[in-house]
């Protein structure tokens, strides 16, 4: 008999049940990231929450690696996402986002076709696929 039909059969670990999102999760408001811890102070005899992190120092962001201010993805958005695409964004930064070329649409119109297509593009996108596309474009480059 070989060793491994002496081991006795046993019950299969139970996987860690996988945590549900928030609606409107908090994110790093530096980068986006939903990689952010907060500081709380806990009860050592009831373990009850005593207090949360108001204070950007206990607000810790893994992805940057630093301390920060977190905010609800929704504000992200509103506040900082879709600005940047709105305002912030060039054609030549589109097109390159996009994959769309300025060069396929008329340009009689003042290039408002390939605008309005841009648009339709990155309405096509979820939330979280824009905040990626914004942090690749908008982090700061490395020296």
């Amino acid at each position: 008999m070989d060793r491994i039909s002496e081991i006795p059969q046993r019950n299969s670990i139970p996987e860690q049940p996988m945590k549900e999102m928030p609606a409107d999760p908090w994110r790093c408001a530096a980068c986006g990231s939903l990689q952010v811890s907060c500081q709380v102070w806990v009860d050592s005899n009831t373990y009850e929450v005593q207090s949360m992190a108001e204070d950007k120092d206990d607000l810790w962001c893994d992805d940057c690696a630093e301390h920060t201010r977190q905010v609800r993805e929704s504000e992200l958005m509103s506040d900082t996402v879709e600005p940047w695409w709105k305002d912030g964004t060039t054609e030549e930064d589109r097109e390159i986002i996009t994959g769309l070329k300025r060069e396929n649409f008329r340009p009689a119109d003042d290039r408002k076709a390939f605008r309005n297509a841009c648009d339709v593009w990155w309405r096509g996108k979820t939330d979280d696929g824009k905040i990626r596309i914004w942090r690749q474009a908008a982090a700061p480059e490395e020296e």
